[in-house]
């Protein structure tokens, strides 16, 4: 009886060994599933921060470009009202001037301009000049006694 008693262990072993080695595998394939899910997680966490700060360069980007448009706008406004400002002002003063500028005799009209003077033709090569004569020759010197 002890050897059949042996048997039924040893197969009862054997058969929680077999269901032991299938709950392992279950159980690996699980961590593996889960493993890839928080993988995806992971990357999916780092992808939104890049977008993320993506977006909030593209912010500061578009902040900027706005204020410098800003910035342009209103220096076209102080041009504009310099500008009308300067056109009233000038409008005024000639309101007044418009009576006596009508009596005032005008200025001879300018003489036409002349036409400029042809230009002057340039030798790349200048001409070469004759060699000078020999020299005269010097007068003989004098005896002085000082020497």
């Amino acid at each position: 009886m002890k050897l059949d008693d042996l048997k039924k262990t040893g197969a009862k072993a054997h058969q929680e060994l077999r269901l032991a080695e299938r709950k392992a595998q279950q159980l690996q394939t699980k961590f593996t599933a889960a493993k890839a899910l928080a993988e995806q997680a992971r990357l999916k966490h780092k992808h939104s921060r890049k977008a993320a700060k993506q977006a909030k360069r593209t912010a500061l980007a578009a902040e900027e470009h706005v204020r410098d448009k800003i910035r342009a706008w209103e220096k076209a406004q102080k041009h504009l009202a310099k500008a009308t400002k300067k056109a009233a002002k000038a409008k005024a003063g000639k309101a007044k001037r418009s009576a006596p500028a009508a009596a005032a005799p005008r200025k001879a009209a300018r003489p036409p301009r002349r036409k400029p003077a042809p230009p002057v033709p340039r030798n790349p090569i200048p001409a070469r000049e004759p060699a000078p004569a020999a020299p005269a020759p010097l007068p003989p010197p004098t005896a002085s006694p000082s020497a």
